[in-house]
């Protein structure tokens, strides 16, 4: 079965085809822009319009997103118990008692 032919060329083949036009519609919304642009910063985006890389915005203001301001939180740590450390080894243990079991693995096991 052959699914193309081509010209090679060094260590490339070379096809022939149909050019295809692509239709790109202009957004001036700059919200948009700013998602598209993996939630870019405004300077992010200030630097780019200068050098002429977002022609179709008027502004670069834009409202902060939800998904930035989740981002942007921080995590809570948890609070301290209170414990005393221990003073000797193994004067405290951890141990994992729960099996044997029934039910088999995915694996068969």
């Amino acid at each position: 079965m052959t699914i193309a032919r081509g010209r090679k060329s060094g260590t490339l083949y070379k096809t022939e085809g149909a050019c295809h036009l692509i239709a790109v519609a202009m957004n001036e919304n700059p919200n948009l822009w700013h998602r598209r642009l993996c939630h870019m910063s405004v300077k992010g985006m200030r630097i780019m319009h200068s050098k002429g890389k977002l022609p179709s915005l008027r502004s670069i203001e834009f409202d902060m997103c939800k998904d930035c301001i989740l981002g942007k939180q921080k995590r809570v740590s948890f609070q301290r118990s209170g414990r005393i450390p221990k003073k000797e080894r193994l004067e405290l243990v951890h141990s994992d008692v729960w099996g044997p079991t029934t039910v088999s693995s995915i694996g068969g096991k």
